[in-house]
C-alpha cells in the first residue's frame, strides 16, 4: 500500500472550538492509512489538540503571524513552508482571515486542490469588522473548491459561488443519555433537582454570552431554582463575570473553565 493522501488544514490555532472538534472528529473516524492530515496554524504555543494529532499520525506546524502580525514574514514564511513540503496535494483553510495570504501561497507553489470553507454566518461587529469584510471578499480568489457547514453559512461568504455543504459530524455515542453519569455529574456541581442551562462555547463576542446572561434572568423570574453552567474560557470572561455579578446571578452561574 502506497502513502496516504495528505491534507493540509489550516487555521488559527488548534484549541477546543467547534471548528477544531469538527476537524477532529472527521479525523479520528478516517482511515488514516489512505488519508492523514496535517495542520498549520499561526500561533507558536502548545496546542489543545498536539499530542492527539501527533499520536494519529499528523504534524501540527506553526508559524507566529497571530503574535507578532508581521504579514512580510508571515508571507515569506509560508513560501519557505511549501517550498520545504512537497507532500501536498490538498490545502483547506478554515480561517478567512488569513486564508487569502494561505491560498495564494498553496497556488503558486502548485498545490491543486485549494479548498476555502465557511464555518459562520455572521462576522462580530467588532474594531476590526472592516478589515475582516476585505479579507472575506478576498478568500475566494485562489480557491479551487468552496465548502460551508450550512447553506446559510455559504451563501453569508461566497455569495452567489457555487459551494458543497459538509455538515458538522459528531460522534453520536458520546452523547447518549447515561442517568447514573447525570447524576453524579449533578451531585458533584451541587445541581440535584436544579433547573439547569448549559452553555458550551468560547467567551467570546461570536458566542453572544451577553444576550445570554439576559434570557437567563428571564429564566431566573420564571424558575427560582435555575442555574447556568458555563463551559469555555476566553477574552470576555472578565466582562461576562461582571455582568453576571451586576444581575445579580453570582451565585446561580458557574464558570467551568
Amino acid at each position: 500500500m502506497g502513502e496516504p493522501i495528505r491534507v493540509l488544514h489550516i487555521l488559527q490555532r488548534m484549541e477546543a472550538g467547534g471548528t477544531q472538534a469538527l476537524l477532529m472528529n472527521i479525523y479520528r473516524k478516517i482511515d488514516r492509512t489512505k488519508v492523514q492530515f496535517d495542520f498549520l496554524v499561526v500561533y507558536k504555543e502548545k496546542q489543545f489538540y498536539d499530542d492527539e494529532i501527533e499520536s494519529m499520525g499528523g504534524h501540527v506546524y506553526k508559524l507566529s503571524f497571530r503574535e507578532n502580525l508581521n504579514l512580510p514574514k508571515f508571507q515569506k514564511d509560508l513560501k519557505n513552508f511549501f517550498k520545504q513540503h512537497h507532500e501536498y496535494q490538498i490545502v483547506h483553510c478554515h480561517a478567512y482571515t488569513i486564508g487569502y495570504f494561505c491560498l495564494k501561497a498553496a497556488k503558486k507553489a502548485g498545490i491543486p486542490v485549494r479548498i476555502a470553507h465557511s464555518h459562520n454566518n455572521e462576522t462580530v461587529h467588532d474594531i476590526k469588522y472592516l478589515p475582516k469584510l476585505f479579507m472575506q471578499r478576498l478568500f475566494t480568489l485562489n480557491a479551487t473548491d468552496l465548502f460551508a457547514c450550512s447553506e446559510e453559512a455559504g451563501k453569508y461568504l461566497f455569495k452567489d459561488k457555487p459551494f458543497r455543504v459538509l455538515k458538522n459530524a459528531i460522534d453520536s455515542q458520546q452523547f447518549i443519555a447515561n442517568e447514573n453519569t447525570r447524576r453524579e455529574v449533578r451531585q458533584e456541581l451541587g445541581l440535584e433537582n436544579k433547573f439547569v442551562v448549559g452553555h458550551v462555547g468560547r467567551l467570546h463576542p461570536q458566542k453572544n454570552h451577553d444576550f445570554l446572561i439576559d434570557v437567563f434572568v428571564e429564566i431566573k423570574k420564571k424558575k427560582s431554582d435555575a442555574e447556568l453552567i458555563l463551559i469555555g474560557t476566553g477574552p470576555l470572561e472578565e466582562k461576562v463575570r461582571s455582568k453576571v455579578a451586576d444581575k445579580g446571578l453570582t451565585e446561580s452561574v458557574q464558570f467551568l473553565g
